[in-house]
């Protein structure tokens, strides 16, 4: 590979990072144009840990392990086991890119290049969609007429296109990239905007959560708990009362708006509420019919064509679509996950000087996670390549970016390649976040 047996595989990962949202048009088994990239940077990484016998960690293996059997044991006797199968490949296959990103993500430097391509490849996105949008291109920017005026760009659908874009505003606040503060705004403003135009209102709902949980960890630093959590409260109580004040004028614009992107996102919240609500009900009463072992991954909209229901559609909540495709197995495997992630995210606010400069707000990582947590109650999110790559950042940081790890990488720079004013500032900053 080279005099820098780390470039090949870091770019490899870097490209696949930037083609995040390339996930049409769709291959054999339900495989997308930036799993080539992926499968080369998994391969890459493969390599150079072989080059440079560098020690490979499996991060949340165990819980997804017990996923993957509760998955594969259901698929082998539903009646779709072919759609079982292809989903329990695509979880062992982002668990994989998981544990490349995360390895080869050993050093502050490669960590900060992989934060910067995502911050500088979902702004180019984004502002390629707002442009084809404002131009007067929607096809450009993926709004089909199906989909009543909503964005999706390349995106299987536009919640996941509101999701990656909401993301993204989290992991530009993470890297703290760009560095000039205003050209951040601006960066924060396309990314906004981008996202309205998904019309994804899970994201508009679980992006100020983050930034409520990012504005108690910054006051917390700053003031004691107690403080902290009072002055927080405040605002959401303040968040709360003013929109109940403001709900009925507001209700009353929105139905009637004009805007097809209005009566698609905001509009629709109460119908797809109770939508949700009856289709929540009709797979709990498919649980109680079906075996302990669950009816198989991905099999809920087949099972539910067999039945006398309004309307068959897959589970849109990963903690039912567990229990009834998986059993309670595969509800245990899930809670493990959440925990293990819960814990390294939790463990990441106290970082050593040189990924404190690549990562001076850790605390928006953890925030992502919650928003996670929160759109998994509407929809699955579990085969989402960018959340999993977010797992590998913080995977990255719990095993090699704590303060408290004092332990030698065998490849790559050190703090001591960071310029001396950079390491000043990382120390000034990592008592804050």
């Amino acid at each position: 590979m080279g005099a820098n047996p780390v470039g090949t595989p870091l770019a490899a990962l870097v490209v696949g990072v930037a083609l995040l949202p390339f996930l049409n048009p769709k291959g054999p088994f339900n495989s997308a144009p930036v799993d080539v990239v992926m499968v080369a940077g998994i391969g890459l990484v493969l390599v150079w840990s072989g080059i440079s016998r560098a020690r490979l960690h499996l991060p949340y293996v165990v819980p997804m392990a017990c996923l993957v059997l509760a998955g594969a044991t259901a698929a082998l006797l539903s009646h779709a086991p072919r759609a079982g199968a292809t989903a329990v490949t695509q979880e062992v296959f982002l668990l994989a890119w998981c544990a490349a990103v995360a390895n080869l993500c050993r050093t502050a430097e490669t960590l900060a290049t992989v934060l910067r391509a995502w911050c500088v490849a979902a702004t180019a996105w984004a502002g390629f969609l707002v442009a084809a949008v404002l131009s007067g291109h929607p096809t450009w920017a993926g709004m089909p007429s199906s989909e009543g005026g909503r964005a999706r760009l390349l995106f299987d659908h536009p919640n996941m296109t509101g999701n990656y874009f909401m993301l993204s505003i989290l992991v530009v606040s993470a890297a703290g990239y760009p560095r000039r503060p205003v050209a951040r705004a601006g960066v924060y403003a396309v990314l906004g905007a981008a996202m309205l135009f998904a019309g994804s209102n899970t994201a508009l709902l679980s992006l100020p959560i983050a930034l409520l949980f990012v504005a108690f960890v910054k006051l917390r630093r700053r003031t004691d708990v107690l403080t902290a959590s009072v002055l927080v409260l405040c605002i959401g109580v303040t968040g709360a009362v003013t929109w109940t004040v403001a709900k009925e004028p507001v209700t009353t614009a929105i139905q009637s708006s004009d805007s097809p992107l209005v009566k698609y996102s905001v509009g629709r919240s109460s119908r797809s509420a109770a939508a949700r609500q009856d289709l929540f009900a009709d797979q709990f009463t498919l649980y109680q019919s079906q075996s302990l072992i669950g009816l198989g991954p991905a099999g809920t909209r087949s099972a539910l064509d067999r039945e006398p229901v309004q309307t068959a559609k897959e589970s849109h909540n990963d903690y039912l679509a567990t229990l009834v495709e998986r059993g309670p197995l595969g509800v245990v495997a899930l809670v493990v996950l959440i925990a293990t992630v819960a814990v390294r995210a939790a463990g990441i606010h106290r970082l050593s000087p040189a990924f404190a400069a690549a990562v001076p707000n850790p605390a928006a990582l953890t925030g992502a996670m919650l928003t996670f947590l929160i759109t998994g109650l509407t929809h699955e999110v579990l085969h989402y390549r960018h959340l999993w790559t977010l797992l590998a950042v913080i995977a990255a940081l719990h095993m090699f970016g704590r303060a408290s790890k004092h332990r030698r990488v065998d490849v790559g720079p050190t703090v001591s390649t960071y310029p001396r004013s950079r390491r000043r500032r990382a120390r000034s900053q990592s008592h804050v976040w």
